[in-house]
């Protein structure tokens, strides 16, 4: 599975549900995610959002939805669930696609949030999502600033730390590189492109070092075009 680490969840632990639950369970327990979701974000919002359980090895989780003619290059999204107890879980997704697998074409869909409830075993009630901020390819945004100037603070950050995994492979080796690459704390900005890297190298079967290169190449195209 592609790297699906893109948020922060407060009040609960981010987790993968686990592979032996059964694929009906799964079924039935986004359905009743699916009737009581709501898409709450601003009108004439680009980007929809929803609940999807399409993976065998994870539960319901939302996904967002490009329904706009435009090529999106980055997003962020928030998920609110309310457990049986009132308790409210908001997770958030910071969805930068300078720095993974690629731009969200139209009509594409990915993955944003799990859907974790506060405590482990407590029923969700209702859960609603929204979309914030939304950046374009050609550079143009949609929605609150406030909301997207995170993520996009945290680009030169990104861009160096690629740089830095690239040279640090040539000059010092596969050994120096992979320390580097497991060195980030969790929650900084390197830690969200090393733990893609290495999950997504894994998915595609291919050396780390030659998916930092691609990320890097692309993340400076993007840098060339006066994005970020």
């Amino acid at each position: 599975m592609r790297c699906l680490l893109t948020t922060v969840l407060f009040g609960s632990k981010l987790r993968r549900m686990k592979a032996t639950i059964l694929p009906i369970l799964l079924l039935a327990c986004g359905l009743a995610f699916g009737q009581k979701f709501q898409d709450v974000s601003a009108k004439g919002s680009p980007v929809s959002i929803g609940i999807k359980h399409d993976y065998a090895d994870m539960g319901p989780y939302a996904a967002v939805r490009n329904n706009s003619s435009k090529v999106i290059l980055a997003m962020v999204a928030v998920v609110r669930m309310t457990d049986e107890h009132g308790r409210v879980v908001p997770c958030f997704s910071y969805m930068d696609y300078a720095f993974k697998i690629g731009v969200l074409a139209p009509q594409e869909e990915r993955f944003a949030c799990l859907m974790d409830p506060a405590n482990e075993g407590a029923k969700v009630t209702s859960v609603e999502g929204a979309v914030l901020f939304v950046q374009f390819d050609d550079g143009t945004t949609w929605g609150d600033p406030a909301a997207g100037k995170e993520l996009l603070a945290a680009r030169p950050q990104k861009l160096t730390f690629l740089k830095n995994l690239v040279e640090t492979y040539y000059e010092s080796g596969e050994d120096a590189f992979a320390t580097l690459l497991n060195e980030p704390t969790p929650t900084s900005p390197e830690y969200m492109v090393a733990a893609c890297l290495k999950s997504d190298a894994q998915y595609e079967k291919i050396a780390a070092i030659d998916l930092a290169k691609k990320r890097l190449a692309a993340a400076q195209e993007w840098r060339a075009l006066g994005i970020f």
